[in-house]
């Protein structure tokens, strides 16, 4: 009866193991967060690239950022974006990746940030006009391998995400459009 028990529990193990493998092909999701930097005019931003099946419950704090907008009459307001995104449930699917997708982008004129990755504020002098915004992006999402899907949000900052597939080299077999800044 020992012996039986001992299969069976090595069956129960590979067939978990199985269950927590990665996808066949393996898959990766870039996300990018982007503004114009307000000193060169040029796109700026972060972007990173993880495998899909180290993402779910995942979270990622961007570093803080400055952004400028003027009017037509060169009068300009600063702020201090801080943004922050976090994955539910994230898994690769027939032609894609599904995602749950929860972003935060803040926008004042004093932010500060303390996680394991930074630590550290900002602030606009109060002689100069301040942007302000908050916005929570809550959704489901299916992203078709190689599409890029983009979120805009206010003072052009965008939120970019797209999916892929690694070959055997690890190598993209799909293009995804996404500038490196």
């Amino acid at each position: 009866m020992r012996p039986f028990s001992f299969v069976c529990g090595l069956a129960a193990l590979a067939l978990a193991g199985c269950a927590s493998a990665p996808p066949d092909p393996p898959v990766s999701l870039i996300n990018s967060l982007s503004f114009d930097n307000p000193m060169s005019g040029k796109r700026d931003g972060l972007r990173s690239a993880w495998p899909v099946h180290s993402l779910t419950g995942s979270s990622e704090h961007f570093p803080l950022a400055q952004l400028r907008q003027c009017d037509a009459a060169g009068n300009c307001s600063w702020g201090v974006l801080r943004a922050q995104r976090s994955f539910g449930t994230v898994r690769a699917v027939d032609g894609g990746v599904s995602l749950e997708l929860d972003l935060m982008v803040d926008v004042d004129r004093s932010q500060h940030a303390a996680t394991p990755q930074q630590n550290g504020s900002m602030t606009i002098p109060a002689n100069v006009g301040a942007l302000q915004a908050r916005q929570h992006v809550q959704r489901a999402l299916f992203l078709p391998y190689g599409k890029v899907e983009t979120i805009t949000l206010d003072f052009g900052v965008r939120f970019d995400l797209c999916a892929f597939r690694l070959d055997a080299a690890r190598q993209p077999t799909d293009q995804c459009d996404l500038p490196y800044f």
